[in-house]
Parts: structure tokens; sequence; C-alpha cells
């Protein structure tokens, strides 16, 4: 059998298995619909904001630009609630797909037609958590995919054309996540390199014109819309404080369950300090050039990683370079020409990426570890026969039904992101200030999980500032019996009372009988009732909390008086 046809067969395998596995794996991460509500308020003509606040500057709260566009893309061709899911869902998975096809053909190409097997692309196809995040939602996959058409140009850049096709997939990973400066930079420096050695400025002129023509326009756009340089999620995940210590301890244990991969960097190390193959012209995978590319892809960016403390999501932030590091095995098996090398290579590297090691912490989001396997914990059951997303997905809907033409405003946490876009609510607070402007600028008072360091607690008062009625995450005032509320529906949904306004409890009693709340009026008469046996510093306590709930926002003359002639 040619060696052609042999190569592209296990290569259109190896893709078609990779986009398989993804939409098998199809789930959608609780961030994933902060982007899903930005393009849904985009499509329908509010712009790109999160909430319809006319009293609140738009913010950004996604890094994701790019992939922003493209749900939206997918909201104006028709796929609502819950049809983004799936186009969400299935642009991972052929990214991902796309991905293992790249691979195959940068060896190809590095092979100069003399490749057997495809090692990189057979073992990110074998990738488990590369196939799990892809359908997630966000722009991982994406990211990766052009994380790697960037490699590609890099390993050769053949003419000005080439180059300007390599600026505009730096301006697109820019604008995908803007870690992809960190990408684009280094394909500056190769740009740059080859414009010198060449003596030809059409390169350099190539690979700047489309950070002129299209990056700065939208750095310029960003700025006069939301105010900043920057998303607000910098400001939200510390503010660019390093995290050293956490990062390590991130990508030491991405390596330590992928162990396979770690050959690769003893790999780079030692080509690029040997002497050059003098066929190093014939192709491109046998010269110093490769080597020196994959470094500059891989260790300026796992240093970036370590130095922002990894991430709350395992893997999710090593993966764009892990094509780069399986590429090391495919050039390695071309330097060394050994006819049953890339077999043997793509063998163990499947083999050995199957049998990952993966902590059993994993699974649990309480680990102490600061990141876990977030598809683990969303598809576990919430209830019997139930998973969690599906349980999220169900209690939104009905909160849709209950709150429809009201203006209920509510926070919530980043797991319950879920309930925020599909209840359709005008105003949603997230709590660690992803969404939020005024959260994510509060000083960073101590280092924990990556990105949920800061939060509503560093903002006493905040919440009933902002008139927040609602919010869905246990721990905001749960002393306070009073304060417990249950819709009810399919999937029961609790939540904490903030502000009670009367005319909104009224109608959503009115909607739903079996509506769990306490009647504030009532709690309030009762508990005066019993002033007489209470300590003053009780009663005190007490009033700021009734006060901040109902007094700063309801005219009720006669119970405030009472307090506060008690008081006296």
């Amino acid at each position: 059998m040619p060696r052609r046809l042999v190569f592209w067969t296990v290569a259109v395998l190896a893709a078609a298995a990779a986009c398989w596995q993804a939409w098998a794996l199809r789930w959608s991460c609780d961030d994933a619909y902060i982007s899903f509500r930005y393009a849904q308020h985009f499509v329908e003509g509010h712009g790109l904001v999160y909430n319809l606040d006319p009293g609140e500057p738009p913010v950004e709260g996604y890094t994701n630009f790019a992939w922003t566009l493209w749900l939206a893309i997918g909201w104006w061709l028709g796929c609502t609630d819950p049809g983004i899911e799936a186009w969400a869902s299935a642009g991972g998975a052929l990214c991902h797909g796309a991905t293992v096809a790249l691979l195959a053909a940068i060896a190809w190409r590095a092979s100069n037609g003399r490749a057997a097997v495809p090692v990189a692309a057979c073992g990110y196809a074998a990738l488990h958590h590369a196939a799990s995040l892809a359908p997630a939602g966000l722009e991982t996959a994406l990211f990766v995919l052009l994380a790697t058409a960037m490699l590609r140009f890099c390993l050769s850049l053949r003419c000005a054309r080439e180059a300007w096709l390599l600026g505009f997939l730096g301006v697109l990973a820019a604008m995908t996540r803007p870690d992809g400066a960190l990408l684009a930079a280094a394909a500056f420096a190769f740009v740059l390199h080859d414009a010198w050695r060449r003596r030809a400025v059409r390169l350099l002129v190539g690979y700047v014109v489309p950070f002129l023509v299209v990056f700065v326009p939208y750095l310029l756009w960003r700025h006069a819309y939301y105010g900043q340089w920057v998303p607000n999620t910098f400001f939200a995940k510390s503010g660019g404080d390093p995290y050293p210590g956490q990062g390590l301890r991130y990508v030491a244990a991405f390596a330590s369950c992928y162990w396979a991969l770690l050959p690769a960097l003893p790999l780079l190390g030692w080509f690029l300090v040997r002497r050059p193959d003098p066929l190093a012209p014939l192709c491109f995978g046998l010269g110093r050039r490769p080597w020196a590319v994959l470094a500059a892809f891989v260790l300026p960016y796992l240093a970036f990683v370590v130095w922002v403390g990894g991430d709350f999501m395992f893997a999710r932030f090593v993966l764009p370079v892990v094509p780069a590091l399986l590429l090391a095995y495919d050039i390695a098996c071309q330097r060394w020409r050994r006819p049953w090398l890339p077999a043997a290579a793509a063998a163990a590297l499947v083999f050995g990426l199957w049998l990952r090691a993966e902590p059993a912490w994993l699974a649990d989001h309480t680990n102490p570890h600061g990141f876990s396997d977030n598809r683990a914990i969303s598809v576990a059951e919430a209830a019997p026969g139930l998973p969690r997303t599906e349980a999220f997905r169900r209690a939104g809907e009905r909160l849709r039904e209950l709150f429809a033409g009201l203006d209920v405003r509510i926070a919530f946490g980043g797991s319950q992101a879920n309930l925020a876009f599909r209840s359709r609510v005008p105003v949603a607070v997230e709590l660690y200030g992803l969404t939020d402007a005024f959260i994510a600028r509060r000083p960073l008072a101590r280092r924990g999980q990556a990105g949920h360091e800061k939060g509503y607690l560093q903002c006493p008062g905040y919440y009933e500032q902002r008139g927040v009625h609602f919010h869905f995450e246990g721990a905001y005032g749960s002393a306070d019996a009073w304060r417990r509320i249950v819709f009810p529906g399919p999937v029961p949904v609790g939540a904490q009372l903030v502000v009670y306004d009367r005319e909104l409890m009224q109608e959503l009693r009115r909607r739903a009988p079996d509506l769990v709340a306490v009647d504030f009026e009532r709690l309030l008469d009762d508990y005066l009732a019993q002033l007489d046996g209470r300590p003053k510093a009780e009663v005190a306590a007490d009033y700021a909390k009734f006060r901040a709930a109902w007094f700063d926002h309801t005219d009720d003359p006669r119970r405030q008086a009472a307090f506060e002639q008690f008081l006296q």
C-alpha cells in the first residue's frame, strides 16, 4: 500500500475519531453561559452587554471576543436556547478535529512526503481533556487550532502572502483570548528574523498590516465602548498579581497526568543544541529552526500559565502548547529517519496518553488544589437520574416563566450562570466580579482558587445598592432563616432574599402559589410585637438587616419609627 495512502487514511481516521469523541462528550461549562448571554443581547440589538440596565455602563465580562461573535452568528441563524449550546459544542468539536488534521498536514510537510504515520495527530486525538474541553461552549478548541495554525507558518515562512496570513491568525488569536498576544509576539520574532536574513521587508509589512488594519481599530473600539484596554475579567482574576506557586501546581498536575508528553521537553533541548542536519534545506523538519519555533511557542506560554496561577479548570490553560509538544515527536522521527519509528512512536504515544494518571480528587470541586475537572462536576447527578447541567436547565426555564416581564434582579455564583442566562432577568450580578466592574476592582484580600478570589463579601451593601432581589448562592445571609426562598418547579431552586419588593413578591405568589417565602411585612409586625423582650444589641443588628432589605427601598414610616424609637 502506498505510504501516502496509509498516512492520510490514519490522519482522516484520527480527525474523525477526535470529532466524534468531542461530540460524544459535549456539555456546557458554567462560564460559557456568560458568552451566550452577551451573544443573545448583541443579536437582539442591545449591544455587547451582559445586563439590560440603562444606568450601568457596558462591562466586558467575556475574554473571548471572536468566539462570542461566533455564538452571535449561531444566535442570528436561529440557534436560540437550547440550540446555541449545540452550536457551540459543534463548533468546538470541529475545531478539535481540524487541529488533528492540521497536525497531520504539518507532519507530512515536515517529512517532505515521506512520513508513514502522523504521530502528533494520533497523540492529540487520544488526549481526553482536549476532547472533553472542546465542546464545553468556550473558545478553548478554537484557540488551540489558531495556535497550531500559527505554528505551521512559523516553521517555514515562504512568502509575504504567508506572512500576511500569519498576521491575521495572530490577530484572531489575540481577539479569541488575550493570551493570544503571546503567540503573536513569538510569531513576530520569527517573521522579523526571516525579514532581516532574507532582506525582505515585505515579510514584516505583511505580518504587521493585519494588526494595524484590524487589531488596532478593535482596541480603540474596546476602549471607547467599555472604557478599558483590557477585559473586566483581567481585574476580576486578581488584576495581574502573580501566583507562581499555584501555577506550578497546575502545570505539574497536568504533566503528571499526561506523563507521556514529558519526553518532548528533553527532545526540544537536545536538538536545539545539536549541530543541524546537513539535509535541512530539503525538509524543514531536519534543521534547527523547527526546534526553536516549538520552544518559542511552548516555554514562554508555560511561563505565563505559571505566572498567572493557571486556571480553575484542569488542563485548559496548558492545551494550547500540547500540539507543539506532540510535533516534537513527529519532527524527531524525521530527524532520525528510521522507517519503523513513526508507527512505534504513534502507538506508544497513544497508549501512554490513554493511560493517563488522573488524580482521584479531580472530580471534586471542593478539593484543596484550586482546580478540577469541570466536566466531571457538571455532568454529575444533582438528583437521581438528573445531571447537574440538566437540572439547572429545567430550573432556569421555570424561572424564565415566573420572571417573564418583571424587573427582577438577581446575583449568582459562577455555577449558576446557567440560571442567569435561562431566566432572562434584565440584571444579573456575578458574585466574583466577572461581569461587574465594581466587584472586579476591589483589592485582592488573599489568594485562593484562581479567578475566584474576589466577591460580594468584600463589598458589603453593594447588592442592596444594585437593588438585587434574590441571590442564588447559599452563603449569602444563610444564617437568617427569613431570607430563604424556594422557587417551585420540576427542579425547585433555593435562593436568598436580598431586597424585598412588595409588588414583585405579590406577583410571584400569584404566578406560583406554592412559592416558599416569608411574608416580610408580617415578619416585621411579629418582631415588633416582641421588642420589649429583646436585647438592644440584637435588635440593632437585626434592624440593620431589615433596613437594607426593606426600609431603604420601601416607604414604611410606621414600622421604621417603632424600631428607631426602641433603639433610642
